[in-house]
């Protein structure tokens, strides 16, 4: 057998290489999932975020024929977790589930983020979406109602209290805002994540939630919160009595808190469209859809598209409420 020359061997082995790579890249797409899908959640294990995400992954490994491991990384205003994703291998098997404090708030509120905010996401799909509600504990006497909680504030500037999950959250912006509409000095404290912070607030140590109605609900129905006010854009049937941001004078573009699945950007389209077409069909069982609607979370649209165009503009609205509400984060 003829015998080539030295480079053109090292030529013909590198062609080998790369046709087998070209030739091997459309097969592992096509052959997606082959091992087991992360699903990230940047909030601490117990919560709303986590609930849904074993919801999620628990439909989700049946369209998948693999299983969907849950894997929480608090911290940082969610950033812990979504840099971990954003700079994973774009490959399908780490996804994040966000919200609107990753998506859309902190891209808003940090201009030096360690993560591009729209460039480091391909959208799958928005999940669900619920409002925010401003609840106290139930036996707390000075704060009966929102004019009452104002009036508090006023008389003792920097003495009410209000839990956050971090800079830069949706408690964080909210409260901040209430702040600047009415003029009033309200001091953040600052938690790794919901219960915590409603834990305290039953127990007295604070005394605001500033959080998800879906998260609250639970220990308002107990008896062991009192609502105050809600972003809903009406009051909701079962809660006729809490009244409405824009009622109490609190103007917000949106007022739902939201969640959302995305992934890395770069991923094989064949891989994204996958995902995006199981997980359509996960947010299209009336099982899921009623587990949801249990936890007052409406289930979102599927289209990555719907995605895309609400970060846009709700990046676009919360610097505007951040310029008014002179919040700024490093």
């Amino acid at each position: 057998m003829m015998q080539l020359p030295t480079s053109m061997r090292q030529l013909y082995i590198c062609a080998l290489l790369v046709g087998g790579i070209l030739t091997n890249a459309p097969a592992h797409a096509d052959s997606f999932p082959e091992r087991p899908v992360h699903l990230v959640v940047p909030f601490s294990p117990g919560g709303l975020s986590d609930s849904i995400a074993r919801t999620i992954a628990d439909k989700l490994r049946f369209r998948l024929g693999q299983p969907v491991v849950i894997e929480n990384r608090p911290g940082g205003s969610t950033l812990i977790g979504a840099e971990h994703v954003a700079k994973a291998p774009p490959d399908g098997y780490t996804l994040l589930l966000g919200s609107s404090t990753t998506f859309s708030m902190l891209p808003a509120l940090r201009p030096r983020l360690p993560i591009a905010a729209e460039d480091a996401w391909a959208p799958v799909a928005i999940v669900g979406e619920t409002s925010i509600v401003v609840s106290t504990r139930a036996e707390n006497a000075t704060i009966e109602s929102f004019a009452s909680l104002l009036a508090q504030a006023r008389a003792r500037p920097g003495a009410v209290t209000y839990g956050t999950t971090g800079p830069g959250t949706a408690p964080h912006l909210v409260g901040a805002m209430i702040a600047s509409t009415f003029q009033v000095d309200m001091t953040p404290v600052a938690y790794r994540g919901s219960m915590q912070v409603l834990a305290d607030v039953i127990g007295g140590q604070i005394d605001l939630s500033l959080d998800p109605f879906a998260v609250a609900k639970p220990l308002i129905d107990a008896g062991r919160l009192k609502p105050l006010a809600i972003s809903s854009a009406a009051r909701l049937p079962q809660y006729s009595a809490v009244p409405t941001f824009s009622e109490v004078g609190v103007t917000m573009s949106s007022g739902a808190f939201w969640y959302g699945i995305a992934a890395p950007r770069g991923m094989p389209q064949k891989v994204l469209e996958r995902l995006r077409v199981e997980l359509q069909t996960v947010l299209q069982n009336p099982e899921f859809q009623n587990t949801l609607a249990e936890r007052a979370i409406f289930v979102g649209h599927g289209r990555a598209e719907d995605f895309r165009q609400r970060v846009r503009a709700e990046i676009a609205q919360y610097r505007q409420l951040a310029k008014d509400a002179r919040i700024k984060l490093d």
